[in-house]
């Protein structure tokens, strides 16, 4: 027998909390990056001086110490600390979120207990709706205030760009499972999963579980190693501000 799709009227379409929230993540975001681009971000009153001549090992030890005064770090010492912790937090956060998440969906795959079984999935539900979709956002919301108003920049630099476009894919491919998801945990309150019933669905929820785990350790690695390597933007960008100074 095929399995049962959700093809109520209220299964059909986006969900309206996920309109909600990504609508509200969206004008966090451009009001974040209209403030930064005015001018308006914290530390624009700091005072500027000129810049130290670049050291002689600038672009590989200089990428990761830059001197004082760098043109694109707007955020006083403080904030910059404040937005590093919230980042770590967000971030390993959401790594164990779906951690968690990926253990009750194997537990409701191989499961022989039917209470584990019927259990697993509300939980799955409520972890994905209120920890790991708010974390998921929160980590890209931050990461961008973060790259905008440090040294980093977000366009700088390879391994932001990495971070970027993989935290960004774990959101893309997240919003679309969480139908799934509510499907799951509504049919798992209602009747017994157990033997190839809805197999297939809860097998998906095990595979992108797992992926996005992977894929949530890249990042994590790319910020601890921060692996060398400028884009054209950023080596543009690091030659105009060494004009000045060979004049």
């Amino acid at each position: 027998m095929a399995d049962p799709t959700p093809d109520t009227a209220e299964n059909a379409g986006t969900p309206r909390w996920v309109k909600v929230s990504g609508t509200i993540v969206i004008v966090l975001v451009l009001l974040v990056v209209a403030m930064l681009l005015s001018g308006h971000g914290p530390g624009r009153h700091m005072p500027g001086g000129h810049l130290p001549p670049p050291s002689a090992t600038e672009g590989t030890v200089g990428d990761h110490a830059p001197p004082r005064g760098w043109p694109g770090m707007i955020m006083t010492p403080r904030l910059r600390k404040f937005m590093l912790a919230a980042h770590v937090t967000s971030s390993v956060g959401l790594l164990g979120a779906v951690a968690g998440f990926l253990v009750l969906a194997i537990a409701g795959l191989i499961s022989q207990d039917a209470q584990i079984v019927r259990a697993a999935y509300p939980a799955m539900d409520l972890i994905a709706r209120f920890v790991i979709v708010p974390l998921a956002f929160a980590a890209l919301l931050i990461g961008l205030v973060q790259s905008l108003g440090t040294k980093w920049g977000l366009f700088r630099h390879y391994w932001v760009l990495a971070k970027l476009v993989l935290t960004a894919l774990d959101a893309i491919v997240l919003l679309p499972q969480m139908q799934l998801i509510g499907y799951m945990a509504d049919v798992a309150a209602d009747t017994t999963l157990s033997g190839s019933y809805l197999r297939e669905a809860r097998m998906t929820l095990v595979a992108h579980a797992g992926g996005g785990l992977l894929v949530l350790l890249v990042p994590m690695a790319l910020s601890v190693y921060k692996p060398r390597g400028r884009t054209r933007y950023g080596w543009r960008k690091l030659q105009e501000r060494r004009a000045p100074l060979v004049q």
